[in-house]
């Protein structure tokens, strides 16, 4: 009875340190402010991306095509960023989110594996822009490391993905994808309009009463949708 007892407090103590290590604590409005201003860092990643996924397995390049989205979530209280992989079927991951721990002063991105299993990732912005996060195996002392950044002001985006064993040596190539933005291309070059919720560069359109708008994401168009009325007037007043 006692060994049972241990084992089940072991495994609350062990999920419960599981969702502190994922979950942001609650923000006030200035925490709020900040985590949102820090997430406006990677505002670039918004919006559908085809990408095209290349993993080298001995002499051998698997290829396969995903399609990556970014999206606002809002009704929420701590500011968070979406991503869906291939609509939830991707290769490797099917959703996460992303989020600012100000306490730490760290970007927290939990990703859900094709087995449903979770992961979180830790870091820090790149110097010429973009992110860079790790997770560490817990069990195998492998670390996982997330590179993350647009290219060509905007127009591409990868992801690169490496995995360095036992946490010692030197990280090896896992698999990447990269590609361009929905409905841009290399040889564009005109100023890009604005989102009508966030104010950032935006490529989706949408329309009410006969009037075309652009958002940067599919969480802002959604928003837009409920309540255009709302954001028209923002747009108005400017």
């Amino acid at each position: 009875m006692l060994r049972r007892f241990m084992a089940l407090s072991f495994a609350l103590v062990a999920a419960a340190l599981v969702a502190v290590a994922a979950d942001p604590p609650k923000l006030t409005p200035a925490e709020a402010a900040k985590a949102k201003k820090a997430l406006q860092e990677v505002q670039d990643f918004m919006g559908g991306w085809n990408l095209e996924g290349t993993q080298k397995t001995g002499t051998k390049t698997e290829a396969w095509k995903e399609k990556v989205d970014w999206s606002w979530k809002f009704k929420t209280e701590v500011p968070t960023i979406k991503v869906s992989f291939a609509e939830g079927k991707g290769k490797y991951y099917s959703k996460g989110e992303l989020t600012y721990f100000v306490d730490k002063k760290k970007y927290v991105m939990t990703l859900v594996a094709k087995d449903k299993s979770e992961h979180v990732f830790e870091g820090d912005l790149l110097r010429s822009g973009g992110l860079k996060l790790e997770s560490k195996d817990a069990k195998t002392g492998d670390i996982t490391r997330i590179t993350m950044n647009t290219l060509a002001d905007g127009i591409r985006f990868s992801f690169k993905v490496e995995k360095q064993e036992g946490g010692k040596g030197l990280f090896a190539s896992a698999f990447q994808m990269t590609g361009n933005k929905e409905g841009e291309s290399l040889a564009g070059g005109t100023k890009k309009p604005e989102c009508i919720v966030t104010g950032w560069a935006a490529s989706i359109a949408v329309s009410y009463q006969g009037k075309q708008y652009f958002v940067c994401c599919s969480g802002c168009r959604d928003a837009f949708n409920e309540n255009p009325e709302k954001f028209i007037k923002m747009l108005e007043k400017k």
